[in-house]
């Protein structure tokens, strides 16, 4: 790693005031990424870049514009900035238990109140606070972290029942991600429902066996829900080599909105039919751009007046070389399983990954009883670079499974990114030989 590089892996974090497309945006960073808020436009993360790749779409008819609220509600039309905000849901049109937006002048439009929460080199967070909204009753809140060394960004949601009625609601997080037909979404899942679009969708795929739902983008307007076997979902753009994964707690045998904790919106072309109206996307006049949404809900919350709920949320992002996702955990996004082949006298250890800390990769070869038998540093990895995992590893009796892991610069131990099986050894010779009789 040359000396540039090594000095943005370990840059403190930093808050800065900048323009950005035209608003007056904060930055933060930590010369890994830069997460740009404007708590002007509904206190959204309008972009978030890994080093100088984007993610998020930006609407680029409304650049650096900001509404007034006569301007964006239900008689204007949404004014659709991009970037990732959060919403009340459910969403709906059929009663006063629903939110009918957006389009909403308040929680998606209006300036939200922005603090320093802490400011230090190993942590840096703001805390963002729309107004109360009277419809349902809430005040949203959003801290937004970052830490050094890492492509972490974690989000912690918060609604406060801020009216003097009983109210319930679930907090929902809607990204939009810049899509084009290589942006495809992994999660485990095994079962999904339509929930929008008039037309046939040809991008989405199970695999069963695996538990592995994949959504690949295609220019067909529709939606759909799900139930996550686990709490992740892996946003791949397999053209620029960048993975942006989100996890976020799973709750069983509670209610959610839509009966999903995952939903995605494809903003492509074609109709969808919505309260008993059919739409054409072509007729946005904020225009029929490539997006894709991830939607993440929390379970329904009943909150008496002064209570609130709160919901947490990470993004997780880097390099990485892959054709999908398998599994994402708080060290890396898992895009070739870790396995482990005999060559011989040796054992060659191989895997693909997209790391998201800084740190040192090793290789931990374990006996059976769980003994490490030796330490095989790989050398130091980061977001800014794909993990590819190609090693040579001496064989021992006894060895049964090899682990990887990463540590941070300091050497404490970050987590084990996977972990494989050794292969039995093959018996030399013929196989058993029946005594004669």
């Amino acid at each position: 790693m040359d000396e540039a590089m090594s000095n943005s892996h370990n840059a403190p974090c930093s808050l800065g005031k900048v323009s950005f497309e035209g608003w007056p945006a904060l930055e933060l960073a930590n010369g890994l990424l830069q997460v740009l808020v404007v708590p002007e436009i509904g206190g959204r993360i309008i972009q978030m870049r890994l080093g100088e790749e984007p993610f998020l779409y930006i609407n680029p008819r409304l650049r650096g514009q900001v509404f007034p609220p006569e301007q964006n509600g239900p008689d204007s039309g949404w004014k659709n900035y991009g970037g990732s905000k959060v919403w009340p849901a459910p969403q709906g049109w059929s009663s006063d238990e629903e939110w009918p937006g957006p389009p909403d002048p308040l929680l998606d439009g209006s300036p939200f109140d922005c603090r320093l929460v802490e400011e230090s080199p190993g942590s840096l967070a703001i805390h963002l606070t729309s107004p109360h909204d009277e419809y349902t009753g809430l005040t949203f809140s959003r801290e937004i972290r970052i830490f050094r060394r890492s492509a972490v960004v974690q989000i912690s949601h918060t609604m406060r029942n801020t009216s003097r009625r009983p109210v319930r609601w679930s907090i929902w997080q809607v990204t939009q991600h810049d899509a084009h037909p290589d942006l495809t979404v992994f999660l485990p899942a095994t079962t999904f429902h339509k929930m929008f679009g008039d037309q046939e969708y040809p991008g989405l795929t199970i695999d069963v066996q695996r538990k592995l739902l994949r959504l690949q983008f295609a220019d067909v307007v529709a939606k759909f829900g799900t139930k996550p076997e686990a709490g992740w979902l892996a946003t791949l753009d397999s053209r620029r080599r960048t993975v942006f994964a989100e996890t976020f707690p799973l709750f069983r045998g509670v209610p959610y909105p839509d009966d999903a904790a995952a939903e995605f919106w494809i903003n492509g072309h074609g109709t969808c039919t919505i309260h008993g109206d059919r739409f054409d996307s072509s007729d946005d006049p904020t225009g029929c751009d490539p997006f894709l949404e991830t939607e993440i809900l929390s379970p329904m919350a009943e909150l008496r007046p002064g209570q609130e709920y709160s919901f947490v949320i990470r993004w997780h992002c880097a390099r990485v070389e892959a054709n999908e996702i398998v599994h994402v955990n708080h060290c890396a996004a898992l895009a070739t399983r870790l396995k482990v082949t005999r060559q011989g006298e040796e054992l060659r250890a191989t895997g693909s990954f997209g790391i998201f800390h800084t740190g040192h990769l090793e290789l931990v070869p374990l006996f059976r009883s769980g003994k490490v038998h030796t330490v095989h540093p790989l050398g130091t990895v980061s977001s800014l670079e794909p993990c590819v995992v190609n090693a040579t590893l001496a064989d021992a009796r006894d060895l049964a499974r090899v682990s990887l892991r990463l540590r941070n610069p300091d050497g404490a131990l970050l987590g084990t990114i996977d972990q494989a099986d050794i292969p039995p050894r093959r018996l030399q010779g013929s196989a058993f030989q029946p005594a004669s009789i």
